[in-house]
């Protein structure tokens, strides 16, 4: 069964599995879920939550020693003092879990999912269903481009997000003229240089396309000066 609805952020999915943990047991009757299964579902929430927390606090105090070493090397002679890192405290450990909360996590939700009682909403609530996508805002959609010089051709570069492709407009110094379309990043533009020993600036600015039309606003416009 798909898992599109798994956070895969480390602190993203602690707080997925406190959300589950703290609301599964509502639906206990429901689903045909043991008192067991219940408490198992809140001890991998809150080990995992506990792990996650203590990991960002010996971060932290990575990043605080290794400055701390840095000043010791090379900071100024002259400092009075100089301030040693606070000694690292980690919380009490919860009730220590086996190693696959994910995989208990997966199976669980989806054991529910195919439950017949099952519903959206009740998912909504349990956190294990993906949000839609916002709808695609087509009045304000705006690319972002930069331009490169790469083996002698220009390149934009461009993100396409969930657009078509997008629709490049060129200006060499006689106002700006359609170029081209391109559907995948990034765009190479095979125009002919100038002559040896000749110079010019090419400018570019790009609309977003959903299938053939134009959607939103024209880029801020890029330029390069190329050289034959």
């Amino acid at each position: 069964m798909p898992t599109g609805y798994l956070e895969n952020a480390d602190e993203k999915f602690a707080l997925q599995l406190e959300n589950f943990g703290s609301k599964v047991g509502i639906y206990a009757t429901q689903f045909g879920l043991s008192a067991t299964e219940i408490l198992n579902c809140k001890a991998d929430a809150a080990f995992f939550l506990w792990v996650v927390k203590c990991h960002l606090m010996v971060n932290t105090n990575k990043k605080n020693w290794t400055q701390f070493k840095n000043i010791s090397r090379k900071g100024d002679s002259n400092l009075a003092t100089i301030t040693f890192p606070t000694a690292q405290m980690l919380e009490a450990a919860p009730v220590v879990v086996a190693p696959g909360i994910a995989y208990r996590f997966t199976t669980m939700v989806n054991r529910i999912k195919a439950h017949q009682n099952y519903t959206r909403s009740i998912g909504q609530n349990l956190g294990v269903e993906k949000s839609p996508a916002a709808p695609i805002d087509k009045e304000h959609a705006q690319p972002t481009l930069k331009v490169v010089l790469q083996g002698g051709k220009v390149n934009l570069l461009w993100k396409k997000g969930r657009f078509t492709g997008i629709l490049i407009a060129k200006d060499i110094g006689k106002g700006f003229a359609m170029l081209d379309r391109d559907f995948t990043p990034h765009f190479v533009d095979n125009s002919p240089m100038p002559a040896v020993g000749e110079s010019a600036i090419w400018k570019y600015r790009a609309s977003y396309l959903i299938n053939n039309d134009l959607v939103g606003v024209w880029s801020d416009m890029v330029s390069i000066t190329v050289e034959g």
